[in-house]
Formats: C-alpha cells, structure tokens, sequence
C-alpha cells in the first residue's frame, strides 16, 4: 500500500485531501483518528484540521492493516505499537473458526453477568407501555 502511494510534496493537507490521497470517505477518516493515537493533525486557528506527510503515512499503514491484512482495530493497533507482529496474525483463521461456532441464546450470555432477567423484561413491558402511550397522544394532537 505505502509503495503504491503518491502522495504530493506539501507540508500540509487539508481533509478532503487526505481522503483522496488515502481512498476513504471522510467519516472513516475521523473515525480512525478517534481510534489510533498515531494519528494527530494539526489545528489550525480557523479549528481546520491538517494532517501531515507522517499522519497520511500512518493511516494508508492503517487502511493497509484494516482492508488488506483484514485485521480488527484492536489488532491493527498492537502491530503499530509492535506489540503484535503481523506476519503472525491469524484473524482470518480466526474469523471462520468464529463464525463456524454455535451461537449461544441471549438468555445464557445474560445469565454471565448476573442480570435478572425478570428485570429486563418488566422494563421491557414498561418501555412498550410508554411507547404506546406515546404514540396514542401523538395521534390525538395530530403531531404525526
């Protein structure tokens, strides 16, 4: 991905530009840069953020990991801390392996954490209550 990556020669770059040197929309962007601390722009006093050669080198490794090696954000981010070598990665392995097993019911995973069931399904009635009423005013007001 790095080798394969024009990237102009500036100092600076604006979002869009990023998005297009890199190939992602720019909500995957922001996404990425709330997940991976490696990335940090610059802000510039008009509150524009402006990435530099280093940050667009950092998130095409990112965009390398995520859609090439396939790996999970968490994944992702051991390898670029080194704490994971990422010739060793197994996750597609691992993606089929847990896809290949049995789904357990909802009712045991909240067993796991001790939630009373009885609980959850009075709240659930009470939330289906509300809603109805809800919906019954906002007929009769016309508010629909």
């Amino acid at each position: 991905m790095l080798e394969t990556l024009s990237i102009p020669q500036k100092s600076l770059f604006k979002l869009d530009e990023v998005c297009s040197i890199i190939g992602v929309k720019p909500y995957v962007l922001r996404f990425w840069e709330s997940e991976f601390d490696e990335i940090s722009p610059l802000v510039s006093s008009t509150g524009q953020k402006l990435f530099e050669q280093k940050d667009i080198q950092m998130l095409a490794k990112i965009k390398g990991l995520l859609f090439e090696e396939k790996m999970t954000i968490e994944k992702a981010k051991l390898v670029l801390r080194g704490q994971l070598d990422p010739s060793k990665d197994t996750s597609g392995a691992t993606k089929k392996k847990l896809n290949t097993k049995p789904v357990k019911s909802s009712k045991s995973k909240v067993a796991n954490y001790n939630i009373d069931l009885d609980k959850l399904e009075q709240a659930k009635s009470i939330l289906n209550q509300l809603n109805l009423k809800s919906q019954s005013i906002q007929q009769r007001n016309n508010w629909i």
